[in-house]
């Protein structure tokens, strides 16, 4: 009974020890640069804060490319809310 409980102890650390290591990769994704949909194409968008504000919205805000070298055409979704350019 020792011998299942040990290994589902190292099992349950293991699980818990990849889900931190792949929360903080997926995290580091808005470091990346931000695009936004134009006209059946993404431009950058500029940085947050300076060029533009995400307002609160289910819609997304700005995307990413997860493999700019494999997958050129490849857009996700980064930030969630309502893209808003600032006045400069």
């Amino acid at each position: 009974m020792k011998k299942i409980k040990i290994a589902l102890n190292v099992t349950a650390i293991t699980i818990a020890i990849a889900g931190a290591l792949a929360t903080r990769f997926y995290l580091n994704d808005n470091d990346q640069p931000q695009y936004i949909p134009v006209n059946n194409s993404f431009k950058p968008a500029g940085e947050l804060g300076v060029n533009y504000n995400c307002h609160d919205s289910t819609d997304t805000c700005t995307y990413y490319q997860p493999d700019p070298v494999g997958h050129p055409l490849q857009y996700l979704p980064a930030r969630q809310g309502v893209y808003v350019p600032t006045i400069q």
